[in-house]
């Protein structure tokens, strides 16, 4: 439960707007104009309500499967990040096109139910973002937010990068979409998570291209 009031207090708090925050602003919510009462921020009703989203996410890792020219693995410890403090029903799963021009993507299936997944090198998103009463996510708006953002990962429609300017602040910066339809996340990176995360790359940004289809 802290987890989620946490996670409220950061969007709350955030000088971006997330692709998640854009969805449920454009589909709207059940609180209206006057917002949720504070109390929903540390309530969870149902969260088995998102079960729905592991069956989701396997059709969806099924189709890029099917549609593109990709390898896939499965198995614990794919990204330690994603599954730290994560308690797994099931293995980790990694699509990975044959293209190196284009990015990778992995899933962990979280026993909240929900899901952590990561697209390319940096960009790190939960399904739900967080499942409190306040953000009144429902499992039909995940699953077709996840839907989106890999139809446009597949197309060639994502780019990531890390920013360090000269006065020696860092930011992470990812987006999606083209005009028109893009979303788009920035985050302040203090320094040493800016060397964590560049440590073995000598690459500070991406223009990923499109997943090559199965002939």
């Amino acid at each position: 439960m802290l987890r989620q009031l946490r996670a409220c207090n950061r969007h709350r708090r955030a000088a971006f707007i997330s692709p998640a925050i854009q969805w449920r602003s454009m589909n709207g919510h059940r609180w209206g104009a006057a917002g949720p009462p504070l109390e929903a921020y540390s309530r969870v009703t149902n969260p088995e309500r998102f079960a729905s989203l592991h069956a989701a996410a396997e059709g969806l890792l099924d189709r890029l499967e099917w549609e593109f020219e990709t390898d896939r693995r499965e198995a614990h410890g794919l990204d330690p990040e994603l599954e730290e403090g994560c308690n797994l029903p099931r293995p980790s799963v990694a699509i990975v096109p044959r293209d190196r021009r284009a990015a990778s993507l992995i899933i962990v299936f979280s026993a909240f139910p929900g899901l952590r997944v990561r697209f390319g090198r940096w960009y790190v998103v939960a399904f739900p973002t967080c499942g409190c009463d306040a953000c009144d996510e429902t499992p039909e708006s995940e699953i077709e937010r996840l839907r989106s953002l890999i139809d446009h990962m597949t197309a060639g429609r994502f780019r990531e990068a890390i920013r360090v300017s000269a006065d020696g602040s860092a930011w992470k910066e990812s987006e999606f979409g083209s005009i028109g339809t893009r979303c788009s996340e920035k985050l302040r990176l203090d320094q040493a998570r800016v060397q964590k995360l560049l440590d073995a790359e000598d690459r500070s940004s991406y223009q990923w291209g499109p997943w090559p289809r199965r002939k």
